[in-house]
């Protein structure tokens, strides 16, 4: 017990450490909104080449057919806690303004930015082709029902046109980087095709930057929203903190009860359903008419929030 207790903090004391960086150099005055944006951007360009080496290094084919047969249960998850939103919203608990943000937060997981970083501080890489499963999930979600809700909002809020669920733009939006990279891996090992050393080598020196970065960009935006903010949040933020601290954790260990699910999987899949949410939704939110302003709260919140919540997760999922 002792020895899962020491290596959960070593974890998070890791985290605080490459995020505290970000934090010290942006009090320091380092970036301005430019070099932000600059760091989100190389973190973004790395995680596709992250996410092939990872496939590529991790897997045989029989193993990635393995893993596969335990896909539906993020699916599961997802389903369940979208459900539960709707649920919140019908009952009036949520303003009719945000409906559909709240919706998109409550589910929605920042599952590369500050995944990646969690799972290889807590697991080592050997964790990552789990959380990888979680990620498609995660993304079918946010491009599909996610985006649908917030263009709903638009509707609500400005008297945009009503969207469709599947359009041309969710299908091409569907399809970023990351999950390409992803999917890219997925045909090079299912078709037994070797990758040239070259190709092998470059990609993973590229993707090794995008853990450090990313944890540095998670100490900037912490310094830009302070500490304080979480005095005065809406009740409607509070509600996401419950479901990304509370809701989604406690969903994936009932989901798996009935299964038999390897330990390293079980804990990864714990830790990625704890995950604040995707930073892509303030984003959406911004560009089809929600409330932009709720949504980058929520963001901010749920990644402070994280800090607190961490280390008891990383401690419990050593017990199960």
């Amino acid at each position: 017990m002792l020895e899962a207790v020491l290596h959960s903090l070593t974890a998070v004391a890791v985290l605080v450490i490459v995020a505290g960086l970000g934090w010290v150099t942006a009090r320091w005055g380092w970036y301005d909104d430019r070099g932000r944006t600059l760091l989100a951007k190389l973190v973004n360009c790395a995680i596709p080449f992250f996410l092939f080496y990872s496939v590529t290094s991790k897997f045989t084919h029989d193993q990635l057919l393995e893993l596969l047969k335990m896909a539906f249960l993020p699916f599961l998850v997802v389903a369940i806690n979208f459900a539960i939103s709707v649920v919140l919203a019908k009952m009036g608990v949520v303003r009719e303004e945000i409906r559909g943000a709240f919706i998109a937060c409550f589910t929605s997981s920042t599952v590369m930015f500050v995944g990646v970083p969690v799972t290889i501080a807590m697991f080592g890489a050997e964790g990552i082709p789990y959380l990888l499963v979680y990620f498609f999930a995660n993304v079918i979600f946010i491009w599909t029902i996610g985006l649908y809700n917030i263009q709903l909002d638009g509707v609500r809020r400005l008297g945009k046109t009503r969207p469709r669920l599947f359009s041309r733009q969710s299908f091409k939006m569907f399809f970023s980087p990351p999950l390409l990279g992803f999917l890219i891996g997925m045909v090079f090992v299912l078709g037994a095709l070797e990758v040239p050393r070259m190709v092998s080598l470059s990609t993973h020196m590229i993707g090794q930057m995008a853990t450090p970065l990313a944890l540095v960009f998670i100490g900037m935006t912490v310094e830009k929203v302070g500490f304080k903010k979480l005095l005065y949040m809406p009740r409607e933020v509070w509600l996401i903190l419950v479901a990304c601290f509370v809701i989604r954790p406690l969903l994936m260990c009932a989901c798996m009860l009935p299964f038999d699910v390897e330990p390293l999987m079980r804990q990864v899949f714990i830790i990625a359903a704890c995950l604040p949410v995707s930073s892509v939704i303030a984003v959406m939110s911004r560009r089809y008419g929600a409330d932009e302003e709720y949504a980058s709260e929520a963001v901010s919140m749920s990644t402070i929030g994280l800090i607190f919540a961490a280390p008891v997760w990383l401690t419990l999922v050593n017990f199960m």
